[in-house]
C-alpha cells in the first residue's frame, strides 16, 4: 500500500520536473515575488482599537477618553483592569493602543504649575498603524491638554500634560516588519494552491486521467498521492520563504518556531484541499490557474492583506472568517513580530484546524466521485 503511494508521489514529481516554467513559478518565482514586495506598505488606518487602563477614574480622566474616542483614526475598544489585560489585549492583537491614565491624574492636572502624565503603548508591529494612531493620540491628547490651558487662564503650565509614548514588537516602525511576513503567507498560498489546483487537470488534459483510474491503486490512495505533492512543494517553500525573510531581511523570529511550523502545515493542508477541489472542476491546466486568480482576489480581499478585516462591513466580516489566508496572516505575524503563543491565538489555532479538517474531508469526498 505505501509502495503504491510513493510510486505515485514519484510519479508526480517527474512530471512536475520536466515542467519547466512550473519549476521556476515553485522555486524562483516565490523568492522573487517576496523580494519585489518587500518594501509594500499598507493602506490608511481608520477605527484603530484602543485600551485603555484607568488608574484615576476622575472627570478629567473621562474627558481625555472620551477626546481620544472622538478621533476618526482611534476608537475605544475596551478598558482594562490592570497592566497585565492591558499587555495581553496587545499580544493577541485585540488592541493596536493602549492608553495608561495614572493615578492622581486630575489632581495633578488641575494644580497650578504641576504637569499630569499619561502613557500611550503602541503595537509597532504594523508601522504603519502604529505611526497613524500614535500621531492621533499626540494630537487629541495636545488638543485636550491646550483646552485645559486655556479654561485655566495664561497662569496655567503651557503644556500641562506630559505624554510618555512606548512602541512594542517594532520601535523603529521599519514596514518590512509588518509587510514581509504577510507577504511569505501570500506567497505560500499562491503556490500552494495553484500546484494542488493543476493535479487532476493536468491528467485529464494529457488524457492519463483514465489510466490512473484504472490502475491497482484505490480512491484515497491516489487522493494522498495527489496530496502530498503540493504539502511538499508547500513545506519547502515555506522553509525558503522564512530563509529569506529572517535572514536577508532580518525579520524577527520572536515566537516559537515549532508551533510556527505546526500552524503552518494546518494551513498548507486546507489550501491543498482547496486546490484539488478547484481540479476536479477544471479541465485544462489553464482552466485551473484561471479557477486559482480569481480565489486568490478574493482570499487578498477577505484576509486583510489589502483592506483591514475590520473595515469590511459586518457580513465580508463574517464571511472572513472562513478564509483560512486571514487567521494564517495573523498567526505568521503575531508570532514572528510579537512571539505570541498558542494561547493567545487560539482562535485561530482552532479556525485553522477546523478549516483544514472540513476541507480536507470535503476534497477527498469530491475527489472520490470524480475519480468514479
Amino acid at each position: 500500500m505505501l509502495d503504491r503511494i510513493v510510486n505515485l508521489v514519484r510519479k508526480e514529481f517527474i512530471q512536475i520536473s520536466r515542467d519547466r516554467v512550473l519549476m521556476t513559478f515553485i522555486v524562483l518565482a516565490p523568492v522573487l515575488q517576496l523580494s519585489l514586495l518587500a518594501q509594500a506598505t499598507s493602506q490608511g488606518v481608520r477605527d484603530r482599537p484602543l485600551t485603555v487602563l484607568d488608574l484615576d477614574r476622575g472627570s478629567y480622566a473621562r474627558r481625555l477618553v472620551a477626546a481620544l474616542d472622538n478621533t476618526d483614526t482611534l476608537t475605544i475598544s475596551s478598558f482594562a483592569p490592570d497592566q497585565q489585560s492591558l499587555r495581553s489585549a496587545l499580544e493577541r492583537g485585540e488592541a493596536e493602543l493602549g492608553l495608561v491614565i495614572p493615578e492622581g491624574f486630575g489632581e495633578r492636572l488641575v494644580h497650578n504649575g504641576a504637569q499630569a502624565y499619561v502613557q500611550v503603548i503602541s503595537d509597532g508591529a504594523n508601522n504603519v498603524v502604529a505611526g497613524s494612531a500614535l500621531g492621533a493620540a499626540q494630537g487629541a491628547i495636545g488638543r485636550y491638554a491646550k483646552d485645559i490651558a486655556e479654561s485655566f487662564g495664561a497662569s496655567f503650565p503651557a503644556a500641562p500634560i506630559d505624554l510618555r509614548t512606548t512602541i512594542r514588537y517594532n520601535p523603529t516602525l521599519n514596514a518590512r516588519l509588518y509587510t514581509i511576513p504577510a507577504q511569505v503567507g501570500f506567497i505560500l498560498y499562491q503556490v500552494t494552491l495553484a500546484v494542488a489546483a493543476v493535479g487532476l487537470a493536468r491528467e485529464r488534459e494529457v488524457g492519463t486521467l483514465e489510466q490512473l483510474i484504472i490502475a491497482p491503486l484505490r480512491r484515497w490512495e491516489i487522493i494522498a498521492g495527489k496530496a502530498m505533492t503540493p504539502l511538499s512543494v508547500g513545506c519547502l517553500d515555506f522553509l525558503l520563504l522564512l530563509s529569506v525573510a529572517v535572514i536577508v531581511f532580518e525579520v524577527p523570529m520572536r515566537g516559537s518556531l515549532g508551533l510556527l511550523l505546526i500552524l503552518t502545515l494546518l494551513f498548507i493542508v486546507a489550501e491543498t484541499a482547496w486546490g484539488l477541489m478547484i481540479s476536479t472542476v477544471a479541465r485544462t491546466q489553464q482552466q485551473a490557474i484561471l479557477f486559482v486568480f480569481v480565489q486568490a482576489m478574493l482570499d487578498m480581499t477577505f484576509s486583510g492583506y489589502l483592506v483591514p478585516v475590520m473595515n469590511l462591513p459586518w457580513l465580508l466580516r463574517t464571511v472572513s472568517n472562513l478564509v483560512p489566508m486571514r487567521h494564517y496572516l495573523a498567526v505568521i505575524r503575531s508570532i514572528m513580530l510579537k512571539g505570541a503563543t498558542a494561547h493567545e491565538l487560539w482562535p485561530h489555532v482552532a479556525a485553522l484546524a477546523s478549516l483544514g479538517l472540513a476541507l480536507a474531508a470535503l476534497a477527498a469526498r469530491n475527489l472520490s466521485h470524480s475519480l468514479d
